[in-house]
């Protein structure tokens, strides 16, 4: 099949029997599905974020650099986004309740942005990463003792869920009740079906404000205490949008992130990440290798054309929306090799993404993933599946894809150390 060529006075609105971007995180052969647009469309496609809602979707290593780093043409403010502007997409719809306007570290940019980002930055400078690692690993080891005792258990929800969730409320100050509440929320949120991701949102926002008015009141020693210490004086806004992003979209690709690792390593069906056979791959081996080949974001959140311009030969106008493909642009690279950006032999850092909105949480992130990940190989000894490998499948959203289940039964216990 060769690519379909667009012309200048093509608009993305115009083209038909576009595929719906949620194919990329829910098929059981994704990489199929970017095949398929990259012979038809090359390294920019046309897809469906919802029914009669399109975007530009990146396929390529090098244009999506550009898209990640250009901040002067593709924006993250979707208030440049022509359709939101026209009123195709109502702030009320599923996709529309997510991508609406609002104040936050990952929704604007310029002076804005780098603000929010400041308080984040400094924030996660703060860490001290000995105490992140030993939160973790009690956690871990508490987790781990509830489904060693039942001797099976679902590692998605009732491992991989759990853990990230209670490291991120103990870092931030909430108790593990209101953490469970915002990350609920957050997952109605990434699904974007309906008015309940509106509502969902509206939920997170006051659970985070009366974080926000009870760390005022009385400070203690944790994130959100940091950002209201930070010396540029935050308002009790800048305080809820930098700690929203980062609880919420750390939480959710958080769990993505273990649950992969776990779902390489169980699965056995590469050599490489068997560790009960002498696979060559570690723990940390198994992470960066999951962020190249099946990483937590398929697909990043959109940027918005902030001038009429041309992208891997498409007509781009000014107001469109283009999804950076994470891991369709991973694959590109390693089938032609010859892109200047690419570090060689690693394509994982593509999942961090790159330019102002690059992830401020990557050291966090890694340390409480890792733990995560060593701790149940270390205390699962003869951990087997209990369904057949083909018959795990996925939950996605348009940005996220996680196994929907991992149910296994374990032969053996280890003890904790």
């Amino acid at each position: 099949m060769t690519a379909t060529t667009t012309t200048q006075s093509e608009r993305l609105v115009d083209l038909d029997d576009l595929t719906p971007l949620l194919k990329t995180t829910t098929s059981s052969d994704s990489a199929r599905v970017y095949e398929r647009l990259r012979a038809r469309w090359g390294n920019v496609a046309p897809v469906l974020l919802e029914p009669g809602v399109p975007a530009w979707l990146v396929l390529g290593h090098r244009e999506l650099v550009t898209v990640l780093r250009n901040e002067g043409l593709y924006a993250r403010d979707s208030r440049n986004w022509n359709l939101l502007q026209d009123g195709t997409v109502s702030p009320g719809s599923g996709v529309g309740g997510v991508l609406a306007p609002r104040d936050g570290i990952y929704y604007v940019d310029g002076v804005r942005h780098r603000h929010l980002r400041r308080l984040v930055d400094d924030a996660f400078e703060s860490v001290d990463e000995h105490r992140l690692a030993s939160i973790t690993e009690r956690w871990c080891r508490l987790a781990l003792d509830r489904v060693l005792a039942k001797g099976s258990a679902d590692l998605v929800n009732e491992y991989a869920r759990a853990v990230p969730l209670l490291v991120l409320s103990t870092m931030f100050g909430l108790e593990p009740e209101q953490a469970r509440a915002m990350l609920g929320h957050a997952r109605q949120v990434f699904r974007a079906r309906g008015a309940a991701g509106g509502e969902a949102l509206n939920a997170q926002r006051a659970l985070i404000a009366d974080l926000i008015a009870s760390r005022r009141a009385e400070p203690s020693d944790d994130l959100t205490s940091a950002i209201l210490r930070h010396p540029s004086a935050p308002t009790d806004l800048d305080a809820q949008s930098a700690v929203s992003a980062t609880l919420i979209l750390g939480s959710e690709f958080e769990v993505a992130w273990i649950t992969q690792a776990l779902r390489l390593r169980l699965r056995l069906t590469d050599p490489r990440f068997d560790g009960r056979s002498g696979g060559r791959l570690s723990a940390p081996d198994t992470l960066e290798a999951v962020l190249g080949s099946a990483p937590p974001a398929p697909n990043a959140a959109p940027r918005f054309a902030l001038a009429d311009t041309t992208l891997g030969g498409r007509a781009i106008r000014a107001g469109d929306a283009v999804v950076p493909g994470i891991l369709g642009a991973s694959a590109e690279s390693r089938a032609a090799g010859d892109d200047i950006w690419l570090e060689p032999g690693n394509l994982s850092y593509l999942t961090w993404g790159a330019g102002p909105h690059a992830c401020p949480a990557r050291r966090p992130a890694t340390v409480i993933a890792q733990i995560a990940v060593e701790e149940a190989l270390r205390r699962l000894g003869g951990v087997t599946l209990t369904v057949p490998p083909e018959a795990l499948s996925a939950t996605g959203t348009l940005w996220s894809s996680v196994p929907r289940e991992l149910p296994v039964r374990f032969e053996e216990q280890r003890p904790a150390r």
